[in-house]
């Protein structure tokens, strides 16, 4: 089929009924790419959906096989039932076999000490399935999976041990590098978008924190170590996602395993990690708000027994609303393995980022917009600035004794500076045409934390009864101090005209008077055992016991910084035992039915003006729910939940702390990953919650009993769906939807201001031929005016209108 020249395309409404809002606007040449693919295309994918296995297009397979303890295991025989396509995995485990026919096949693995293991894998054509499976020495079962091309993963360093997550009572959900290139994500806030019960809170310019089921408390982690920012400030800024091979979420209580603080769950960052193969990629962006992007990435073997991946991503915007942003990273990775028994894993990273902050828009009660306000004006000061500057150290050692003992230890360390000058508050005069920059604030936050953990996990049998047991010690060092200082200048406390503002009102600058120091010392104790009782019965069972100590106080210094008076220290014990418990019933090998209990406490590191100190929070959490799975193709979970946490204080404005007492969440949450078939990439989920604060016992009065708790939505959908056309003459051409739904969401704990409920529709197309793949991203479709976050109550922040993304990538 040729076309010379294309002038017009139509579609009969007759055959092809469209409806669409009338805010949309469809592009001809979308309309026409539209009809083309109708008229060339669909047959062919209505043949290919019900014939998939019937191409004799290649693809490739390949990925490692390890132990019950994570160790490599080579000399493993590896082979695709009733074929004659077979492999033995090197001395590091890997296998692969290429030039496969497409098509769905049964991956047995055999090997001296292993029953054979047989898992379902489908092979798509032109592309890389990657299936990495953990025998058993006993019963032959497969311990951990992890398959890319299902967008899924084991979640070891959620787990810590060597078990799939459907053999958990545990709710999980994760983000692939794939869905993130698909989507043209750039940071963390952007990335859970694709996430069940998870919102995410960008404030300032660059700050980000994360609402999880109804609740603040989460625990970030970063290739399962604490960052320990967000737990002390609430908000950190995040680095582009450049080495991010997939982020992994685990909703709930998560402090038997990781610590303090994690009443919501965690988010923990996985970096790409080095390959015994070759690889390569280079990619450059182009986009609205003049963005730019560029990243480099490479990784492969050194030595028989030395791998790498190196990592460098630059970002610049000017941004929306003249918000800026520039984020530099760069990262290694160093794989050493000396022998089959130890494996030492070194990372480094390092990034540069500025942000130019935003205080947002002053809205009316009720969220409605003043009179005369453009919401696309920015009205912060020229001169304010956010700065981070972080470099993070990791090392981590680990010794198989035999097949049932594994010894590891993970040391850790970073020295992350962040730097923050700007206006906070902006307040209407009372003709309402002008703005007062009010509440200016310096402060420079140098948090420098150690950290190990050393892990011992035995595997051992009772009879039938199959165990998996962890013990642990984890040691947290945290130093860490925060500088704040006087603003001075003849833009101090400036006015500025809502409309056509002139934004430079004159110099203002700041001189450091005090700092803030912390020092924590955190000792945890944990053990926790999975226990196998049958093919369709398992349980999981955990206990920690944490030692938190920390020592505060306030010193004054000079405009060198040097101290000039000592202040009184106020120390803050707390000791805490936490523990978990679940059970897993299995009717069928691919569904399975879950309960679990958990609970969490937070020490309190606040130390109001007059010296008060406040007790920790603490708070549980019941859920139940379902797992349903389609071998490596698709995944179904389900889960109902409630949670409740105690002894919560609010900050407000001017260092004051105010007790709210206890809040609860509950609710539910569905949510669907994966390829139901080849080429379609699947992620879509919705969640439901209800969190609200909780009337105080006794005679005292909470005024904000009953009320929804500050920005949580009671309603969240999301959607992303990316085809690629498989069998047509269009092969290698890709498009995806996006859509994101947010319900009403409060902004205080009065209740008295709401972020309106929004729907934003997101766009890609692409095409992939050889090495090469061209993408345009278009964001917000519709052009949906949308308020997205807010800070002090009032001040919200308009989403971005709409915008593209153009990106041209080439891999080996």
């Amino acid at each position: 089929m040729q076309i010379s020249t294309i002038t017009r395309c139509h579609i009969r409404s007759n055959s092809f009924p469209v409806s669409r809002p009338a805010n949309i606007y469809f592009h001809p040449l979308i309309v026409c790419t539209m009809t083309l693919f109708l008229q060339v295309c669909a047959p062919a994918v209505r043949s290919y959906a019900q014939t998939e296995q019937g191409s004799m297009q290649q693809g490739t397979l390949r990925g490692q096989i390890t132990s019950p303890a994570g160790q490599p295991l080579p000399g493993m025989t590896v082979r695709l039932d009733q074929t004659t396509y077979g492999s033995v995995t090197d001395a590091q485990g890997y296998y692969q076999l290429a030039n496969v026919p497409t098509g769905t096949y049964t991956l047995a693995v055999s090997g001296v000490g292993y029953q054979v293991a047989r898992h379902e894998v489908v092979v798509i054509s032109r592309r890389t399935t990657e299936l990495s499976l953990q025998l058993s020495n006993h019963t032959g079962q497969l311990s951990a999976v992890t398959i890319s091309t299902a967008q899924r993963a084991s979640f070891t360093n959620v787990n810590k041990i060597a078990v799939p997550v459907r053999d958990l009572p545990l709710t999980t959900s994760a983000v692939s590098a794939r869905t993130i290139e698909q989507r043209g994500i750039d940071d963390l806030g952007e990335a859970m978008k694709n996430t069940t019960g998870v919102r995410a809170n960008n404030t300032y310019g660059g700050f980000q924190h994360f609402t999880v089921r109804g609740f603040s408390n989460f625990v970030l982690l970063v290739d399962g170590v604490r960052d320990e920012r967000h737990n002390i400030s609430t908000s950190a800024p995040s680095t582009n996602l450049a080495n991010i091979e997939r982020i992994e979420v685990l909703k709930g209580p998560a402090s038997v395993l990781f610590g303090h603080s994690a009443l919501g769950g965690i988010i923990n960052l996985v970096r790409k990690r080095p390959t015994k193969e070759q690889k390569a990629d280079f990619s450059a962006s182009y986009g609205s708000f003049n963005t730019r992007r560029m990243r480099v990435g490479a990784g492969g073997a050194l030595s028989k027994t030395l791998s790498y991946r190196v990592d460098v991503g630059l970002s610049e915007t000017e941004g929306y609303r003249q918000s800026g942003v520039n984020t530099n990273n760069i990262y290694l990775a160093l794989e050493y393995a000396p022998t089959v028994r130890d494996n030492f894993y070194f990372t480094v990273g390092a990034n540069k980022d500025r942000y130019d902050t935003d205080t947002g828009i002053p809205m009316l009660e009720g969220g409605k917009v003043a009179p005369g306000m453009n919401v696309n004006t920015r009205y912060n000061d020229p001169a304010d600035f956010l700065k981070n500057t972080r470099y993070d150290f990791q090392l981590r050692y680990t010794h198989q004794f035999n097949n049932a003992l594994t010894l590891s230890d993970q040391l850790s360390y970073s020295d992350d500076n962040i730097d923050y000058f700007s206006t906070e508050e902006l307040s209407f005069n009372a003709a309402m045409d002008s703005l007062t920059r009010t509440s200016p604030l310096y402060f420079n936050h140098l948090t420098k934390p150690l950290q190990n953990q050393l892990e011992l996990t035995y595997t051992a049998h009772t009879g039938k009864i199959e165990h998996k047991l962890l013990v642990g010690y984890a040691l947290s060092i945290l130093d860490r101090k925060t500088y704040n200082g006087n603003i001075f200048g003849p833009a101090l406390n400036a006015t500025v005209a809502v409309q056509q503002p002139v934004l430079n009102q004159g110099n203002l600058d700041y001189y450091r008077t005090q700092y803030r120091a912390t020092d924590e010392t955190v000792h945890g104790i944990y053990v926790q055992e999975w226990l196998n009782f049958s093919e369709k019965l398992k349980a999981l069972v955990g206990v920690r016991y944490d030692i938190f100590r920390g020592t505060y106080y306030t010193d004054k210094v000079d405009r060198e910084a040097h101290v000039t008076e000592r202040g009184a220290k106020t120390n803050i014990p707390a000791a805490a035992l936490t523990y978990r418990g679940g059970l897993v019933y299995q009717p069928t090998e691919r569904w399975s039915v879950y309960g679990s209990y958990a609970t969490y406490f937070k020490p309190s590191r606040r130390v109001a003006p007059n010296g008060e100190t406040f007790d920790p929070e603490d708070g549980y959490q019941a859920e139940v729910g379902s797992r349903l799975e389609s071998g490596n193709r698709w995944l179904i979970t389900a889960s109902m939940y409630y949670m409740r946490k105690n002894n919560q204080v609010e900050g407000l404005p001017g260092g004051v702390y105010r007790r709210i007492g206890s809040a609860e969440s509950k609710g539910y949450e569905v949510e669907a990953q994966g390829s139901p078939l080849a080429g379609l990439d699947l992620n879509a989920g919705y969640t439901y919650t209800a969190a609200v604060y909780r009337p105080f016992t006794g005679g005292h009065v909470n005024a904000v009993a009953g009320n929804t708790v500050v920005l949580a939505p009671k309603h969240m959908a999301n959607l992303w769906a990316n085809y690629q056309l498989q069998r047509c003459v269009l092969r290698g051409f890709s498009f995806g939807m996006g859509i994101n739904y947010m319900s009403d969401t409060y902004a205080n704990s009065a209740n008295t201001y709401v972020l309106p409920a929004y729907t934003v529709l997101d766009a890609a197309l692409g095409y992939q031929i050889g090495h090469v793949g061209l993408r345009l991203n278009v964001n917000n479709l519709a052009n949906e005016r949308y308020f997205s976050n807010v800070i002090i109550t009032n001040q919200f922040y308009p989403g971005a209108t709409r915008n593209y993304l153009v990106t041209l990538k080439y891999s080996l």
